[in-house]
């Protein structure tokens, strides 16, 4: 089994680990003596923290003291792959520069996700939101923010797909994931229509900018749905669909272009039609002539239905990642709760650990397991 080091807080790397472990690999969260932040949250309670570090193992030390950073070397001796997402240099100054991870095993993988490239912004706060602004995604967006993580989660996944390339091509190294570089990607298209063709969309509307009717309607029921028409079949077979063949013959909705420039008077006539029909009924009929359309839900639509897959933790659902492998019914580590299991797969004596536990060097968990 690949074993991983995990020297990160709060989403990006957390989650890259959460995926690793997912996939099989061993996972072992380096947390300094007070934890990861994201353990406790006054709004968010453990919500965070139960997502992104279910089935890890947990050690607690102190990196700013030399026997910590022995412990450290030891892991990272023993180990395949080190993911971090600590604030620039502070590598270097924990004493963890590349000559001495790579000194201690040149076969590492090593990766870390920061905010910014290396250079003139390189220091600037990793803050996902502050991101989004500054990569030209909360503007695409309507100027809001993306919800949850996404922004740092994404992150993550480059991070995964960087630690699965190199293990297969044998590459070890140290890799680097940028947050901005990876957010900037999202919009990849956009730059290529502005540079060649001079467009921009407007974004905070839930309507598609370059396709029409792509947007949300009501039901008579005042349900909303959306609507996915991309090209001239489907919009035929819309129209038949709902008896609205006159809308065929209308000049103003001939090709793509001529609905996304009518899309306000398109909208309107489609949801005339779809204020006289119950939700049930538009979508029955829609999807029987194969147009893409999906009710609007929310949070607590979908904890209650079988639309997606869950993992089980405690008396809660998790949507379950899409990857081979389960993180179902897999606990999240409590402070420590590995540190002197892990000490002595090390090979530290008794005396030696005690001896760390007296300086607190490290923060073991002795008791029996946080409900």
């Amino acid at each position: 089994m690949y074993r991983v080091i995990e020297l990160g807080h709060v989403i990006s790397v957390p989650f890259a680990g959460e995926i690793l472990r997912h996939l099989g690999f061993e996972v072992i969260k380096v947390e300094p003596l007070l934890g990861d932040p994201s353990r406790t949250d006054d709004v968010l309670g453990d919500s965070m923290f139960i997502f992104n570090n279910r089935g890890k193992r947990s050690i607690s030390i102190d990196l700013k003291k030399d026997k910590g950073r022995e412990v450290f070397l030891k892991l990272i001796e023993n180990s395949h792959v080190l993911i971090e997402n600590l604030s620039p240099y502070a590598m270097d100054r924990l004493g963890l520069s590349d000559d001495v991870i790579f000194s201690t095993n040149p076969s590492l993988i090593y990766c870390s996700v920061k905010g910014y490239p290396k250079g003139k912004y390189e220091n600037l706060p990793a803050f996902g939101t502050v991101i989004e602004a500054e990569s030209g995604i909360m503007d695409a967006n309507g100027k809001a923010r993306l919800p949850a993580s996404i922004t740092d989660m994404n992150a993550s996944t480059y991070c995964v797909i960087t630690i699965l390339w190199a293990l297969l091509m044998k590459k070890p190294g140290h890799y680097r994931v940028d947050i901005i570089q990876t957010n900037t990607v999202w919009l990849g298209y956009y730059f290529i229509a502005f540079q060649k063709y001079g467009k921009l969309f407007e974004g905070g509307k839930d309507e598609l900018p370059f396709w029409a009717p792509y947007e949300l309607f009501k039901s008579s029921e005042g349900k909303e749905f959306y609507l996915a028409v991309n090209d001239n079949i489907k919009f035929t077979k819309l129209c038949k669909a709902l008896g609205l063949d006159d809308l065929l013959v209308d000049g103003r909705f001939k090709t793509n272009a001529d609905r996304v420039t009518n899309r306000k008077i398109l909208h309107e006539k489609l949801q005339q039609k779809f204020s006289s029909m119950k939700l049930e009924e538009i979508i029955n009929i829609l999807r029987y002539n194969d147009i893409p359309i999906g009710k609007l839900n929310n949070v607590k639509d979908l904890v209650s239905n079988e639309l997606v897959e869950w993992d089980i933790f405690g008396n809660v659902k998790i949507p379950s990642l899409p990857l081979p492998g389960s993180l179902n019914n897999q606990d999240v580590p409590d402070l420590g709760e590995d540190t002197l299991n892990i000490l002595k797969e090390l090979e530290y004596s008794e005396n030696e650990i005690e001896d760390m536990i007296k300086e607190n060097i490290i923060m073991p968990n002795r008791g029996e397991k946080k409900a």
